[in-house]
């Protein structure tokens, strides 16, 4: 296979852990691996909106950011990191094969000249948190060769677009994202959590559970891990990582016997998968991402979402009998061990370079 220079755009850096970015960053950093010149581009337009400042400095504060900051991701120093006003054909180096990564970077790449390169589109979420429908769907069928992650987002793309998508389930880092602690030996009631301000993500909901859960279970530990703040109503006796690397994020999942999901909503739900892949029973909604990896009473415990006493009933299941834990978790390791990085990379490696 010839080596391909590829050119991935994304919106503004990550100043911290997002899900989307971090599988973008994977595919970066195999794909170099395997000899191709990857180089992702910032587009910054929409960022840094509130502080009323110029293109130029604003652009100047991100190079900063990405030479200074220490990341949540190592990024493959290989990689090249490019910061561009707008994604325009001045901007843009030219490549092989050039990838949108979201639904308004895919009207970017869109514009641009075929020297660019090939056009693809890697969708991972129907972003309706932050963009209308017909935006949406209209970004499926505008002639961009179309990646989905998920069996799910692949009926909704096809039916748009008219078109046959190409589905790529994400890999799960098997190196970072193991069994450390043995399942049989973990503390009897504990679990862990994304901590989310997305009200799609069930935050809140998951709280209320907890809380339930602490009152019938005095001793229960609970470690959360998200983005924002600590929360200031969140008692001291939940654990709180901010912006969690991966390595920190191997510990939590294999200090809980339990991660629960309470999302309304997911693309795929890669902490969900991740947890599984450390040990942990999986005490899930029944969304359709989540469906890409989980099957109710045979490695997870799923149910409808929003309905929160058969989420806290569901945890008390495992709680109150460790071999159903034990067997749910065991099966959950089977599971996720299918998904690996280097079959993901592969097949994606093939479809951009049109290998039959």
């Amino acid at each position: 296979m010839r080596n391909m220079t590829i050119n991935i755009v994304l919106n503004m850096p990550a100043r911290h852990p997002i899900g989307g970015y971090k599988i973008v960053f994977e595919y970066a950093n195999r794909l170099t691996i395997r000899g191709h010149k990857v180089n992702i581009i910032y587009d910054c337009r929409n960022s840094l909106k509130k502080y009323k400042i110029n293109k130029d400095l604003i652009i100047l504060i991100w190079k900063l950011f990405l030479r200074t900051y220490s990341p949540w991701f190592q990024i493959d120093k290989k990689v090249q990191q490019l910061v561009v006003w707008k994604s325009t054909n001045e901007n843009i180096p030219d490549a092989d094969i050039i990838i949108a990564t979201a639904t308004i970077t895919s009207y970017y790449v869109n514009n641009l000249s075929s020297s660019k390169g090939d056009k693809y589109y890697l969708i991972q979420h129907y972003e309706d948190w932050s963009n209308d429908d017909k935006t949406i769907l209209d970004s499926y069928s505008m002639g961009l060769k179309n990646i989905v992650i998920a069996k799910w987002l692949q009926k909704i793309v096809d039916n748009a677009s008219g078109k046959k998508s190409v589905l790529i389930p994400n890999g799960i880092d098997l190196d970072m994202f193991n069994v450390m602690t043995p399942v049989n030996q973990r503390k009897k009631y504990s679990l862990s959590m994304l901590y989310h301000n997305y009200e799609w993500k069930g935050a809140k909901d998951g709280i209320k559970v907890i809380y339930r859960l602490k009152e019938k279970y005095p001793d229960l530990e609970v470690s959360f891990f998200g983005v924002p703040k600590r929360p200031k109503e969140l008692p001291s006796w939940i654990k709180y990582t901010r912006n969690a690397n991966q390595l920190e994020l191997g510990h939590i999942y294999n200090e809980s016997a339990i991660y629960l999901c309470p999302s309304w909503s997911e693309g795929f739900g890669l902490t969900g998968a991740e947890s599984m892949a450390c040990g942990c029973a999986l005490v899930s909604t029944d969304t359709d991402g989540v469906q890409e990896y989980a099957e109710d009473k045979v490695n997870a415990l799923l149910s409808p979402p929003r309905e929160l006493d058969i989420l806290y009933n569901n945890i008390v299941k495992l709680f109150e009998n460790d071999q159903l834990r034990i067997s749910i978790a065991n099966a959950g390791i089977m599971t996720i061990n299918k998904f690996s990085w280097e079959n993901a990379v592969s097949k994606f490696e093939n479809t951009i370079s049109n290998v039959k």
